[in-house]
């Protein structure tokens, strides 16, 4: 246009900056509000953390762009300046490599959305001293917090989970089955052994009404092979809330052992061979 060619460099210089002002102006007032009243009408956060992700990075390439334009208008060759900046990004992008897969993996993660904030999960791997169990706090776009059943925050980068095996007790509002297994005498009534320890299931409160199956689980060790002590018995029920799943556990096993009492039911003892080296 003749009149751009007719304006001083400079001139020409603060009118893109200028461009520049008004396109962050109308980004930020008109597309990223109109966003964010989008997803605030909305149930999920998948939306929410689009937005955010959205307002931390246009900022970056519109000064990127501005930049450029600015350099090409007094005159500067960018395709060096491009290739130079190629390969500076390819050089921060191995010494950083690390940074870049927690950012790509919780990009993936904001997408995929195999947790949610306030899902109880368990983690396979990285669990460790602390356990896997706890509620997500937040989802950034390196590091994840979760809250584990212990009170303490730990935060996983987000490479770490997105090559973990995760296991989402919240996604389905459905009860959740928990296990308990003991093993009684040989000599035991099974059926009696069956009867007792379903009493002491069901007068546990938490446990969800007639969800008990008592099965007799095994009379051998596959892993150690060898014979058990006894016969293990597996008692299986269901409670409503994982949350609730330690505290149900420990007030089963408390009344199990109340209830074979009474019933005079023995528990096996397992047998020590000590001998004499001659």
């Amino acid at each position: 246009m003749e009149w751009w060619e007719n304006l001083n460099v400079w001139y020409r210089s603060g009118v893109i900056l200028v461009a520049g002002i008004f396109v962050h102006i109308l980004i930020r007032v008109f597309l990223i509000r109109g966003l964010e009243k989008v997803a605030a009408a909305t149930s999920n956060d998948l939306d929410d953390r689009l937005v955010y992700f959205i307002k931390r990075f246009y900022v970056l390439i519109l000064l990127f762009v501005l930049f450029i334009m600015v350099l090409k208008n007094h005159g500067v060759e960018i395709t060096p300046f491009l290739a130079s900046a190629g390969i500076a990004g390819i050089a921060i992008g191995l010494a950083a490599k690390e940074t870049l897969a927690d950012i790509l993996s919780g990009v993936f993660l904001i997408a995929d959305r195999p947790i949610r904030i306030g899902d109880r999960i368990k983690i396979e791997r990285p669990g460790k001293h602390w356990g896997g169990w706890g509620d997500v706090v937040e989802i950034g776009l390196r590091r994840t917090q979760i809250k584990n059943t212990d009170g303490v925050i730990v935060d996983y980068p987000n490479s770490i989970l997105a090559n973990s095996v995760i296991t989402n007790f919240s996604y389905l509002d459905k009860p959740v089955r928990v296990r308990i297994r003991f093993q009684v005498s040989y000599d035991a009534d099974l059926d009696q052994v069956a009867q007792v320890t379903k009493n002491a299931i069901h007068a546990t409160e938490g446990v969800i009404p007639d969800s008990a199956d008592i099965v007799v689980r095994g009379l051998w060790s596959d892993e150690g092979g060898y014979q058990h002590a006894g016969i293990l018995i597996e008692g299986r029920y269901f409670i409503p809330d994982v949350r609730l799943r330690t505290r149900i556990r420990s007030a089963v096993l408390s009344n199990l052992v109340s209830h074979l009492r009474q019933a005079k039911i023995p528990l096996a003892i397992q047998q020590l061979n000590l001998s004499k080296s001659e």
